[in-house]
């Protein structure tokens, strides 16, 4: 039996694969930022502020550039002390639902998580 870790920050990805497939390793509260849309989405932007503030935050985006600019945002927008930073190796390769690869062709969480 696969017992799910219990988790009592926010965990905060880019997307909704991302979060499908850490929903099933993870028993906690799982946001998602749409990619840069958490710039302009001021209502997730305060529930993020106001439960990192409350639970802390850990962030686990993808390790290209854009995973790191969401990174930094976020980290600003929360407060640094809140914020707990996760990582995954920066394998290139695809993902197999995608066309193509990203822009920098890495794997992304939602595949690192996989191995």
């Amino acid at each position: 039996m696969n017992e799910k870790l219990r988790i009592e920050q926010v965990i905060l990805v880019e997307g909704r694969y991302d979060a499908a497939k850490l929903s099933s390793l993870v028993d906690g509260l799982i946001m998602i930022t749409d990619g840069f849309a958490i710039y302009k989405d001021k209502e997730k932007q305060e529930l993020l502020k106001e439960l990192g503030r409350r639970r802390g935050v850990i962030i686990l985006t993808d390790s290209d550039a854009a995973g790191f600019r969401i990174r930094n945002f976020v980290s600003n927008l929360v407060g640094e002390k809140y914020v707990s930073q996760a990582y995954v190796p920066a394998i290139p390769g695809k993902e197999s639902r995608k066309e193509k690869p990203g822009k920098e062709g890495l794997l992304g969480v939602e595949v690192s998580l996989r191995n």
